[in-house]
């Protein structure tokens, strides 16, 4: 039985919208067994009758075509379990033919449930994504695309990145479609078969695709060589406007980090979750598209993009008019007529197997009638007699009834709700039966495996300078347990449900810490910040709250420079210190050791001389590299990223028993350099320390004065905000001792690299000066000969 509740929208359609003017109402629609993943959900072409039918495959191989009728799921058909988790569900371009991605094979279903083509391809890699036009079938691995052309090898591309999504549309001129790929590694990319076409860099790690309208493939007017436009959207959540034709590809809008605007991922916080899926789609009946975005957290948007379609760009800001979050992350989007109202609906699929719709229609606002019956009900008979819910509802005015209809009504309804009442009943009493059964069997043995589903993602957040732990189940999480052989730095977890318990470690075990949740929910954020040059392991122990107890280990590496980014390119200007390593190594070889040092590298060098950029999130200090057979050559302005550089690749080479040349160049005006990057945050440390100082004087001179208007403004600040100012500072010491060791490894590192072992008599010099910072004493001390 479906909880549905839908309502109208506030606005009258000829006025244009406000932000956050739009009341939308879910429908739940189908809840899965198992969990799905992100692009398993489509909606079926108009067919005989307006009403469409929904297609979503599952985890358990399972492709399900369901429709509403009379406000209930009716399954049109359901396919047998395909062997593997379906990974992709897309609909054959200008047909109602389905396809299915599944492990390393392709399934076409036709639109009564026909399985009319198998394909077994000759992959390694599992079929993420899949774009099926006419005879030609595009798939996309997690490198690798490949291309068919009536089931038979046409071509394939080994894409510099990971592949987040694929699509296609006609660009070129060509015999065959251009493919749009969106790449880990910051950049969109066309290719025309297995030749790269277009290249363009945007804000983040390109996650979702999507087309502004309807894919011009469907476009009977469209010709290659026309503008395209498509919308983007990123891990940093960034979603923007992109206009693409044979000559170039340009941003022309998006969605600006200073709008007003859903979809913030933590209270407080300027940065919105990773984009999952986007949809464009009349839904507020403006004759303008909508665009819907579903977020990683749950968040599901609507803006209003104003008339993008018809001027190739953005006039204006986009405008927020509607948004709600699930608490899941939301894999697939799409809009139709599901439920039979008048209006588009929004239909989306979440982690946890929830099949959900959004409508703003009336026509199916109590579609089952136990509103309108509750509401009868409670009526006085002289209002009854008058009017009814249906008839307000309706605007018009009921005929006076006949008393024993009426009756005969009440009892029927009676008799409805007393045998819903025994099925409910009865269904409870086989669930507490099941229970037992099984918590029985869970007493006498061990349980092997688990039915709930439970993926983690682990990303850098550049803003903030640390990572998150991203934890998703399918059923409700119990508790966390973490272990790390590393020093990590657990961050405020303020504004989550959990508390923190906190063991003490030891050498091996550094970090012993458990979450425990005191709210139902199946998402879970751990952020954490790595000291660099530090590599190990950290372990999350997850225990969902079913039974038996079964925990699930999520494993994640912690890399010695885990705070660095990848940008486009560094400045030529800045003086650097600089590595050089000659040897007999291939690119492999030293692509193979640093990806043991920094993330978002391929897994493979895409070519014969490969080029690296990087920048710290947490100093702002850089990093270049270039190498290939033979040699290879780093600079950085930090000596301590150099360092952890030679003594990974020195430990990587003498493993191999490869020999290698390594000359380091120092540059002595680095260090300056270094200093003022990193100085303002040991400025405003130990300003803090400075200022809760005088909270408690300043607290009592208002006690005994009361007005404090003849103190100085900063002072009046310090007292406004003396809350705020004690609370960071509860965390300062740990901050503050974080800050230090960074300037003492570089300390360190400059001279160990210039032959000079050890420094400690120096070490505790510079450990006075810092407790007592002045940045130019500091950058004196830097300067002076160790003799």
């Amino acid at each position: 039985c479906l909880g549905l509740a839908l309502a109208w929208i506030r606005c009258p359609q000829s006025k244009p919208r406000r932000a956050m003017d739009v009341t939308l109402h879910s429908v739940n629609l189908l809840h899965c067994g198992a969990a799905l993943q992100t692009g398993t959900l489509q909606v079926l072409p108009v067919g005989k009758k307006k009403q469409q039918k929904v297609v979503v495959g599952d985890d358990s191989g399972v492709l399900t075509v369901f429709y509403i009728k009379k406000g209930e799921v009716q399954y049109e058909w359901k396919s047998t379990p395909l062997g593997r988790e379906i990974s992709t569900v897309v609909m054959q371009m200008a047909k109602d033919k389905i396809f299915v991605g599944c492990g390393q094979s392709i399934h076409g279903f036709t639109r009564k449930g026909k399985e009319f083509v198998k394909i077994k391809t000759n992959l390694t890699e599992t079929i993420n994504h899949l774009f099926v036009e006419e005879n030609m079938i595009w798939t996309g691995g997690e490198y690798i695309m490949n291309i068919y052309d009536n089931c038979k090898d046409y071509g394939f591309v080994m894409v510099k990145d990971k592949i987040n999504a694929i699509t296609c549309a006609p660009i070129a001129s060509g015999e065959i479609l251009s493919s749009i790929v969106a790449c880990q590694d910051k950049c969109l990319r066309v290719y025309v078969g297995e030749k790269l076409y277009h290249e363009f860099t945007v804000e983040g790690s390109a996650s979702a695709l999507g087309f502004h309208g309807v894919n011009p493939v469907d476009n009977p007017s469209h010709t290659a060589g026309d503008t395209v436009q498509m919308i983007y959207g990123t891990e940093q959540g960034v979603v923007g406007l992109c206009s693409m034709d044979a000559k170039s590809m340009r941003r022309t809008g998006g969605l600006s980090d200073k709008q007003t605007r859903p979809g913030v991922s933590t209270p407080g916080s300027g940065r919105r979750a990773r984009v999952c899926a986007l949809h464009t789609a009349d839904i507020v009946k403006s004759g303008q598209l909508d665009l819907l975005v579903g977020r990683d957290d749950g968040n599901v948007e609507l803006w209003g993009l104003g008339d993008a379609a018809a001027t190739s760009r953005l006039d204006q800001a986009p405008t927020p008019l509607w948004e709600t979050c699930l608490q899941e992350s939301i894999q697939a989007l799409s809009s139709g007529h599901i439920t039979g109202g008048d209006s588009k609906e929004v239909v989306l699929t979440t982690y946890g197997g929830k099949v959900l719709a959004f409508s703003a229609s009336t026509a199916a606002r109590d579609p089952t009638g136990v509103e309108m019956a509750q509401n009868e009900e409670a009526e006085p008979p002289m209002l009854a007699m008058g009017s009814s819910t249906l008839s307000k509802m309706m605007g018009g005015t009921k005929k006076k009834s006949d008393p024993q209809e009426d009756k005969e009504m009440k009892q029927e309804r009676v008799k409805r709700f007393a045998s819903l009442e025994q099925d409910v009943a009865r269904l409870k009493a086989e669930l507490e039966k099941a229970k037992k059964d099984y918590q029985r069997l869970s007493s006498e043995q061990i349980a092997m495996s688990t039915t709930t589903k439970v993926s983690h993602r682990f990303g850098l957040n550049s803003e903030e300078a640390c990572y998150v732990l991203t934890i998703e189940s399918q059923a409700n999480i119990e508790l966390i347990s973490l272990r790390a052989d590393v020093d990590v730095d657990l961050l405020d977890h303020s504004g989550t449900s959990a508390i923190l318990s906190r063991s003490r470690g030891d050498p091996s075990n550094p970090l012993l810490a458990t979450y425990r949740m005191q709210e139902p929910g199946s998402r879970f954020q751990i952020r954490l910040r790595t000291i660099e040059g530090l590599s190990g392991k950290l372990c999350a122990f997850v225990v969902p709250s079913t039974n038996p107890k079964t925990a699930h280990l999520i494993s994640v590496s912690i890399k010695p420079l885990a705070l660095h980014e990848k940008v486009p390119e560094t400045p030529a200007d800045i003086p650097m210190n600089e590595l050089r390593l000659v040897g007999p190594f291939t690119v492999t070889d030293m692509h193979t050791w640093l990806s043991l040092c920094v993330n978002e590298l391929p897994s493979r060098p895409t070519d014969d001389d490969m080029t690296i950029n990087y920048r710290s999130t947490f100093v702002g200090s850089l990093l270049t590299g270039r190498y290939s057979k033979g040699s290879a050559n780093f600079r950085s302005d930090s000596i301590s990223t150099i360092s952890v550089l030679k003594d990974l690749i020195t430990r990587e080479a003498t493993g191999r028993k490869i020999q290698v040349s390594i000359n380091v160049d120092v540059k002595e005006e680095t260090f300056g350099r270094f200093l003022e990057l990193i100085h303002p945050k040991l400025n405003y440390q130990h300003a803090l320390t400075q200022q809760v100082r005088v909270v408690e004087p300043l607290r009592e001179v208002q006690l005994q004065e009361g007005d404090t208007k003849f103190l100085h403004p900063e002072l009046l600040t310090v007292l406004e905000q003396a809350s705020e100012i004690q609370q960071a500072f509860e965390l300062q010491p740990q901050k503050l001792a974080f800050l230090h060791s960074i300037v003492v490894s570089a300390y360190r590192h400059k001279w160990r690299l210039r032959g000079h072992q050890s420094v400690e008599h120096r070490v505790k010099d510079l450990q006075k000066l810092l407790e007592n910072y002045n940045l130019e004493q500091v950058g004196a001390f830097f300067m002076e000969p160790i003799d």
